[in-house]
């Protein structure tokens, strides 16, 4: 058994912090899930990878880019980025906004774009 601890996050950009929950390093080889906290004002650079990822925002409202649309979406909804297809997010709560990202392999790869 692995156990991850937020103390261990990843900071992606200032103002963003990535906690993996499960991927290949907890020795999961289809699957990685991953909270990302997004300070106010802050941004989620935009980026793609070779794999389908849905994002889950479990708190705030934020702006989000998806190929060359950019939406609104709050806690509740959820964002659906094919493979190869760019996105980010922009934080436009004034408060944390956080997201939940589903992946269907264990190793993420991400390119940043922009």
């Amino acid at each position: 058994m692995t156990i991850l601890n937020k103390s261990d996050a990843e900071i992606l950009s200032p103002g963003v912090k990535r906690h993996g929950i499960v991927s290949s390093e907890t020795g999961s080889d289809s699957l990685s899930v991953a909270e990302v906290n997004v300070e106010t004002d802050s941004t989620v650079p935009t980026h793609l990878h070779p794999t389908e990822e849905a994002m889950f925002i479990t708190e705030g409202q934020l702006e989000a880019v998806i190929g060359d649309e950019i939406v609104s979406v709050s806690a509740g909804q959820t964002v659906y980025a094919p493979a190869g297809i760019k996105h980010g997010f922009r934080n436009i709560s004034g408060a944390k906004a956080s997201i939940l990202a589903i992946f269907p392999t264990g190793k993420v790869e991400r390119t940043l774009v922009d």
